[in-house]
């Protein structure tokens, strides 16, 4: 046996056995490119309630174009739909930079769509139905459901949007970051009118001088933990500012390191974290999802987000862009990998060399990891239980993957999920090559890869 094949025979007996506790496995691949598009050039975020993903469009083109959001069904993605009253006409390279879902409510961001911070907007939607809320109405009871201007904000809100839970059961709501100002303003998740605007809100960025950053609130994503602490991009370096109170922070911790242009280390806050963490130079595009402890994926508090350290470059490999440390800033231990259905590494056939421009969401009713491809319009969705499909190109199972397996290869495309496959001694499942379990058009290249393959 090859060594190549002993691994891919190690990787899979230990999805098998659960020794490998912090791993999720690729179950499907959802193309996007129909929606994109009516939906903008490009998909560039993403949330689900567990049944539905919501994927917020770009216009990464020159000229003004429609943007809008598009409700997915995560089981079945024939069931999509392009939510119209998220529709609206932007500059170019504006896009939605914060979804985020709340007791159905699903509720998005524009930043500048038609270049000033007066067209800034956010929207609350029916994530069942997609009708604006009318109730959502603003300061000035104007929105029915498009609150523009949002808490006042005189400067671009370029942190996204982030459900706020408060602490000690007061100062929760719909969270905002104001680019050069280091608070978080803060709306009221019923009728969008100002909690905290962007001169009362909390302090989040570290003032405490006890470091010194160049981009101190240069702020891009953000999400909250469930007693409040908030994980934020500060460019591109990943923070937790740590909750003392419903309006007030009572100290930090720098999870990553920072690179100097040259790929040397630049010192920053954050030195003494793994090399392995340190990232690069700021620039657009920074994401982040918190995967907490009670995933059944790990037993330890993760960040995952992605090092996207330039936009033109479309090269970058997925591994070594896409990065997880743990909320004290470590590397996970035991580490945490992301693995195509069947247990072994992700090829370049389920995640191509991109921009490096990822989005991220966990589902915690569902145990479900999303990754969103900008660039290749692809949402790819990562359980916790292996898809395991012995040999897959076999068709035939003559023991090899070889010509003889083509005609049946076409033939499996032609049974959606298996049913009615007119081989039971053979099954459909090992048409699907590339793990992520269903038999389509993405698993062509990975079929043709295997030919000439044997099966153990």
């Amino acid at each position: 046996m090859s060594n190549q094949r002993r691994f891919g025979a190690v990787a899979v007996a230990l999805a098998l056995s659960g020794a490998a506790a912090a791993d999720m496995y690729l179950v499907d691949r959802i193309n996007l490119d129909v929606w994109f598009g009516p939906a903008g050039s490009n998909p560039i975020q993403v949330v689900s309630d567990g049944t539905y993903a919501f994927v917020a469009g770009m216009n990464n083109t020159p000229a003004d174009r429609n943007i809008g959001v598009v409700r997915v069904n995560l089981t079945n993605p024939a069931d999509a739909v392009l939510l119209t009253n998220t529709v609206q006409n932007v500059q170019a390279w504006r896009y939605y930079d914060g979804l985020a879902l709340h007791n159905g409510i699903l509720y998005a961001l524009t930043d500048s769509p038609l270049g000033s911070t007066a067209s800034t907007n956010v929207r609350a939607l029916s994530a069942a139905t997609g009708e604006l809320l009318a109730s959502f109405d603003g300061d000035n009871g104007l929105g029915n459901g498009i609150v523009f201007q949002p808490c006042g904000l005189t400067n671009p809100a370029t942190g996204g949007l982030g459900i706020d839970p408060g602490f000690g059961g007061s100062g929760g709501g719909l969270s905002l970051l104001a680019y050069g100002r280091g608070r978080r303003a803060l709306m009221d998740l019923v009728g969008g009118t100002t909690i905290y605007d962007a001169t009362d809100g909390m302090i989040v960025a570290d003032i405490s001088g006890a470091c010194a950053v160049p981009d101190l609130t240069v702020w891009r994503a953000h999400v909250w933990d469930a007693a409040g602490n908030l994980y934020a991009r500060r460019s591109n370096q990943v923070q937790v500012a740590l909750r003392s109170g419903p309006n007030s922070i009572g100290g930090h911790r720098h999870l990553t390191n920072a690179l100097n242009s040259d790929g040397s280390p630049r010192p920053d806050c954050g030195d003494g974290q793994p090399v392995a963490c340190r990232l690069a130079a700021n620039i657009a595009g920074q994401n982040l999802a918190l995967i907490p402890a009670s995933s059944a994926a790990t037993d330890q508090d993760l960040i995952i987000f992605n090092d996207n350290w330039t936009n033109s470059d479309p090269n970058r490999v997925f591994g070594d862009v896409v990065k997880v440390i743990t909320t004290t800033g470590a590397l996970p231990s035991p580490a945490f990998r992301l693995l195509r259905g069947d247990g072994t590494p992700l090829t370049s056939a389920e995640t191509p060399n991109s921009f490096g421009l990822y989005d991220f969401h966990y589902v915690a009713a569902t145990d479900r990891l999303l990754v969103l491809d900008f660039l290749h319009r692809k949402l790819l969705v990562f359980g916790t239980t292996p898809v395991l499909a012995p040999c897959p190109g076999d068709l035939d199972c003559s023991g090899t993957v070889d010509f003889d397996d083509i005609d049946r290869f076409v033939e499996a495309l032609n049974y959606p999920g298996g049913a009615g496959w007119p081989y039971p001694a053979c099954p459909w499942s090992r048409g699907d090559c590339n793990g992520d379990g269903r038999v389509d058009f993405d698993d062509i290249d990975p079929f043709v890869a295997r030919i000439g393959a044997t099966c153990p």
